[in-house]
């Protein structure tokens, strides 16, 4: 099914498998990244005045200062998005945001979460560690909460290997059991680098029997749903493989199913659904049956840079088509839910579009410059609509338009995970944010404290 199915390769400037286009830019930007934002940015500016004024002179010290207030009140402006605004029957109500993760102090990066409904309690997976980066002291916590009351959290199973970053965590309910699904990845700091995917399963949320290994060694699973069809209900999910963050990086995108969550099964001829540079995709089935599904072309391909969107007939789930050009626009870590009919997208909101390189330069420069530029630009959390083809599968020519925003949520942030609460049409939403302002960068996010919130989300239908 794929061709990673031995060891992984070793993490570096060029590991056997091409270039390593991550790991050079993580090591370029690394040491100034660590002294710029760990340091003292009071200090560090009346430093650089008090240094102007005395090698150079007073009016240099002055225009040091004046350059500040411009940029500082450069910073003030909000700049308006590219998407359009959905103007349909829909709105989004939230309602107030609840800390689940506990405050560790030496684990302060609290991401990568996933939620589920488990009886009549809802169930949190999430990353623990010292920050976003792969670390060996990486764990994996799961905590409890009553719906009725989002504020107490009690955490019922950790783990951790001492050995793996652990992160990618996914819940799901089948028959009376909960599964956890994560990846294991090496450990280092500068790069991705898969040691495949475990799970494991528990019937109280207290005790979780023993993680095995599943799936091919560079394989990310990213959405599972559970759909009947023709009849028999099974659980759908979909996953990437292959050298991700390589130079002439060639992605698989997976779909499978189980009727146990242990033993999948292609759900079309074979597993592999597209091949290009396509990563993180979520799916959704809507009311007639047909899959759409979105995924993130960072690594890009042949159709561009940003997103992908896919569509599937009803009557033959595992033939996928893509759109022949990508989205401009990059939905990073996506979520797409179906509410009565609408297809929901939540995932991360970047007010630029990703492909910003110059088409005229080498494909592999597109992908640094795109890579580094959006690591440098503020993000934040928001949720979209989504308007599937038509039954021939033709998209129109604006099929995502953005709802709303989630308030408070910058830096690093817009990795969601949803559950629907029994006796109610509210959903519970997850979500990761870092604490900072909204013009503050992605990477200032990620080297940052993160913290794991929810909030209950009411989907309104204007009548």
């Amino acid at each position: 099914r794929a061709s990673d199915l031995g060891s992984p390769q070793p993490r570096g400037p060029n590991n056997g498998m091409g270039l390593d286009v991550q790991w050079w830019i993580l090591t370029a930007l690394s040491l100034p990244a660590e002294f710029l934002l760990h340091s003292n940015h009071t200090w560090c500016f009346w430093g650089v005045v008090v240094v102007a004024a005395l090698l150079v002179s007073p009016f240099a010290a002055c225009l040091v200062l004046l350059g500040a207030i411009y940029a500082l009140l450069a910073s003030y402006r909000k700049v308006p998005g590219k998407l359009p605004r959905y103007v349909g029957e829909l709105d989004v109500l939230l309602g107030r945001s609840y800390r689940a993760s506990t405050l560790t102090p030496e684990l302060p990066a609290n991401n990568n979460v996933t939620i589920a409904a488990f009886g009549d309690r809802l169930v949190v997976a999430y990353r623990k560690a010292e920050s976003h980066f792969a670390s060996p002291t990486a764990r994996l916590a799961v905590a409890t909460a009553s719906p009725q009351d989002l504020e107490k959290w009690e955490v019922t199973w950790e783990h951790t290997t001492g050995e793996d970053d652990l992160r990618e965590m996914l819940l799901f309910e089948l028959k009376g059991k909960m599964f956890l699904f994560y990846a294991r990845l090496a450990p280092n700091r500068r790069g991705f680098v898969p040691r495949r995917m475990q799970w494991t399963r528990s019937e109280d949320l207290h005790v979780w029997t023993k993680p095995l290994d599943f799936g091919s060694v560079s394989e990310i699973v990213w959405d599972i749903k559970t759909h009947t069809h023709k009849g028999e209900t099974h659980v759908y999910k979909v996953s990437y493989t292959g050298n991700h963050y390589q130079a002439g990086a060639d992605l698989s995108v997976l779909f499978e199913r189980s009727a146990d969550g242990e033993v999948w099964l292609p759900v079309g001829k074979d597993s592999t659904v597209h091949r290009g540079g396509i990563s993180e995709v979520s799916f959704a089935f809507t009311a007639s049956g047909d899959l759409v599904a979105i995924g993130r072309n960072e690594d890009g391909d042949a159709t561009g840079f940003g997103s992908q969107l896919f569509f599937a007939s009803s009557t033959d789930l595992g033939s996928w088509t893509a759109l022949r050009v990508s989205l401009p626009q990059r939905f990073d870590s996506p979520r797409l839910i179906n509410v009565e009919g609408d297809l929901l997208l939540f995932a991360r909101y970047a007010r630029e579009a990703y492909s910003l390189a110059p088409t005229w330069l080498p494909f592999e420069a597109q992908r640094v410059i795109n890579l580094v530029l959006y690591s440098l630009l503020p993000k934040a959390a928001a949720v979209y609509h989504l308007c599937p083809p038509d039954k021939d599968g033709v998209w129109r020519k604006d099929p995502l338009e953005l709802i709303r925003t989630f308030g408070g949520t910058y830096g690093d942030t817009g990795f969601f995970s949803l559950a629907k609460t029994q006796h109610s049409d509210d959903w519970v939403v997850a979500n990761y944010s870092s604490k900072c302002h909204s013009h503050a960068p992605w990477i200032y996010g990620q080297v940052f404290p993160t913290d794991i919130y929810v909030c209950r989300c009411h989907i309104l239908r204007r009548r």
